[in-house]
C-alpha cells in the first residue's frame, strides 16, 4: 500500500476528526479503498474545471494511497499529467488500473455520470462552487478560480465521510450544494458576478504562509486579469510534515522557504509577489510606517493574531481551522462588529509559555520548568542529555528525536514533539496546536483569498457579516455566515474599546474606517 513519507501526520490528523478510530483499522480501511478522479472533455476543457481537479488531486495524494484517474471522454494527457502531480506528493502512491472488491469512490468533473459505490460530483461557475451526490455539475470556462478551488474541497470531504462514515457523528453526504464565495451564502442566495478585466486589489500583506496561506496562493495564482501586490510573510521553512497539508508542497520541496515556495507559485500570474522571510513583529519593524490597509491573517495561534490586530491595520481578513469547523473572519477596529482580537479573548486565567511547553513535554518541578524558561528566553539548542530526558518523559524512542537535538526549543517543539506525537497546548483557551484534515485548510485559504478579492471596491454589492463557518465534516447547512458584535466592555475588555488603541487607530486611518 503506497502510503505517504509522512502518513503519521496525516494519521495525527485524522485522530482529531474520527471517534475511537483504531490506528490499525484506520490503515486497513485505507488499503480497502480506491479513490478514482474521473474527468471528462468538459471539464477537461475549462479553466474551472482544470482548477477543480488539480484541487482535488493535490487533496487526494496527501491522504489515499490507492488511486485511480479515470478518462471518462478526451485523451489520456490531463490524468498522466494529474498522476505526475499526485506522484511528486507522495511518490509511493499506487495507481490503480484493475477495479477489484474494494470500495469504490469517485470524485467526477464535467457533465458525465459515473457508476460507483459513493459518486461526488463537482463543478462551479466563477465564485459558485456546486457538488452534487445526484448529478453531474458542469464547470465553468471564466478565469476565477475560488468556486473551482472551493467545489474540490467540499467534494473531497464527501470522500472522506464516505470513507470513514463509521467512525463519524453526521457521516451523510451532501445532496446538492450551492456556495458563493462572493457573498458567502447558500443556494438561491448565492451571488455571482464576472470580476471585471483588469481588476486591481492593491496591497495585501499575507500573515502566515503555512497550510491556510498555501491555498490562498493557490487560488490566487490562478486567476487571470487581476493585478495586486502580496508581500508573503512567514520565517520558516517546510518540513516533511508540512506535506500532509501544504497544497504547494512536492516531496522535493522539504527544508524550503516558505514564502519562497509561494512567490514562485505566484510568479506567472498577473500579481506582484514580494517575499519577507520573518515574523509579523519582523516585517512590521522592518517597513517603518505601520499603515496597512488590508492584513490576510493565515496563522496558527490565538497569539500571533493578537500581534497582527494590535498593529491596527485598517481592515483584518483572517481565516481558521479548528476542532469542529473551519472559516473566515472580517474585521474593522471602530465600529460595532468584533475585531480580531475580540474573538480571541480568554476566558480563563492563561498559563506562560513555559508553563504549557513544560507540561507537553512531561517536565512537572518548578525546576524543570525554569529550564524550560532559559532555553525560550536564550534560543539555544536543546542538546542531546535533553531529548534523552523528553523522550523518556513521553515514553518515545530517543533516535526519533535525536536528529532534532540542534535546534532550539520552540523550533524542536514544533518539529519533534508536534510533527510526531499528539500533543495539544492546553493554555485555558482550548488547544492551540491543531492538525487539519488538507481539505479543510485549503477550503479556509480558498475562501481568505476569495475574501480578498470580493472585498475589493465595486467588486460586490455589500460586505457580508463578521463569519463565515463551514463544518466539513458534516453536510453544510443552509447558512454559513452570522454577525460578531463586541462584547460589553466588563472584567475583560478587548483592545477595541481601549480609549489609547481607538485614538491610535483614528489617527492612523482618519475618524472612522469606512
Amino acid at each position: 500500500m503506497g502510503l505517504a513519507p509522512f502518513f503519521d501526520r496525516a494519521r495525527q490528523s485524522v485522530a482529531q476528526v474520527l471517534r475511537d478510530v483504531d490506528p490499525d483499522a484506520f490503515e486497513r480501511r485505507l488499503a480497502e479503498t480506491v479513490v478514482t478522479l474521473a474527468f471528462d472533455l468538459q471539464a477537461a476543457s475549462t479553466a474551472e474545471g482544470l482548477a477543480s481537479l488539480d484541487m482535488a488531486a493535490r487533496l487526494i495524494a496527501r491522504l489515499y494511497p490507492r488511486v485511480r484517474v479515470r478518462v471518462l471522454d478526451g485523451d489520456d494527457v490531463l490524468a498522466d499529467e494529474l498522476i505526475a502531480l499526485m506522484r511528486n506528493i507522495n511518490p509511493n502512491l499506487e495507481i490503480v488500473t484493475e477495479i477489484g472488491a474494494e470500495l469504490q469512490v469517485a470524485v467526477v468533473a464535467g457533465g458525465t455520470k459515473l457508476d460507483s459505490d459513493a459518486t461526488i460530483y463537482m463543478g462551479s461557475d466563477r465564485w459558485i462552487a456546486r457538488v452534487s451526490t445526484i448529478a453531474p455539475v458542469r464547470s465553468g470556462g471564466g478565469p476565477n478560480p475560488f468556486g473551482a478551488g472551493a467545489a474540490a474541497c467540499i467534494a473531497i470531504a464527501n470522500v472522506f465521510r464516505a470513507v470513514f462514515a463509521s467512525w463519524m457523528a453526521k457521516p451523510g453526504l451532501d445532496v446538492d450544494v450551492t456556495f458563493s464565495l462572493l457573498n458567502f451564502e447558500m443556494g438561491e442566495l448565492a451571488a455571482n458576478v464576472d470580476i471585471r478585466a483588469g481588476l486591481d486589489f492593491g496591497l495585501v500583506q499575507l500573515a502566515g504562509v503555512g497550510a491556510i496561506g498555501n491555498a490562498f496562493v493557490w487560488a490566487m495564482s490562478r486567476l487571470r486579469g487581476v493585478k495586486g501586490e502580496i508581500d508573503l510573510i512567514d520565517h520558516e521553512t517546510v518540513d516533511l510534515t508540512n506535506l500532509q497539508r501544504y497544497l504547494l508542497t512536492a516531496i522535493t520541496d522539504v527544508d524550503a522557504s516558505k514564502v519562497t515556495l509561494a512567490a514562485l507559485a505566484l510568479k506567472d500570474s498577473g500579481i506582484e509577489a514580494r517575499s519577507f522571510a520573518m515574523t509579523w513583529a519582523g516585517y512590521v519593524e522592518q517597513t517603518g510606517h505601520y499603515r496597512f490597509d488590508r492584513v490576510a491573517v493565515a496563522l496558527d495561534t490565538v497569539r500571533d493574531r493578537i500581534q497582527v490586530q494590535s498593529s491596527l491595520p485598517r481592515r483584518v481578513y483572517n481565516a481558521w481551522t479548528q476542532a469542529g469547523d473551519l472559516g473566515i473572519s472580517r474585521h474593522e477596529f471602530d465600529g460595532n462588529e468584533a475585531c480580531l482580537a475580540c474573538l480571541y479573548l480568554p476566558t480563563g486565567k492563561r498559563r506562560n509559555e513555559d508553563e504549557i511547553v513544560a507540561e507537553e513535554l512531561g517536565l512537572r518541578t518548578q525546576e524543570q520548568v525554569l529550564r524550560v524558561r532559559a532555553l525560550l528566553h536564550l534560543g539555544t539548542p536543546v542538546g542531546e542529555q535533553f531529548v534523552r530526558e523528553i523522550a523518556a518523559n513521553l515514553g518515545t524512542n530517543a533516535q526519533a528525536l535525536l536528529p532534532f537535538v540542534d535546534l532550539p526549543l520552540r523550533a524542536f517543539r514544533q518539529k519533534a514533539i508536534c510533527g510526531n506525537a499528539i500533543l495539544r497546548a492546553a493554555d485555558g483557551a482550548g488547544p492551540e496546536l491543531e492538525v487539519p484534515m488538507a481539505f479543510q485548510s485549503a477550503l479556509a485559504g480558498v475562501m481568505l483569498a476569495a475574501e480578498i478579492v470580493a472585498s475589493t471596491p465595486n467588486v460586490r454589492a455589500a460586505p457580508p457579516s463578521t463569519r463565515s463557518v463551514v463544518d466539513l465534516t458534516r453536510a453544510l447547512p443552509g447558512r454559513i455566515t452570522f454577525p460578531t458584535l463586541k462584547r460589553a466592555p466588563g472584567l475583560v475588555r478587548c483592545i477595541c474599546q481601549d480609549p489609547d488603541y481607538v485614538s491610535v487607530y483614528r489617527a492612523k486611518y482618519g475618524a472612522k474606517a469606512v
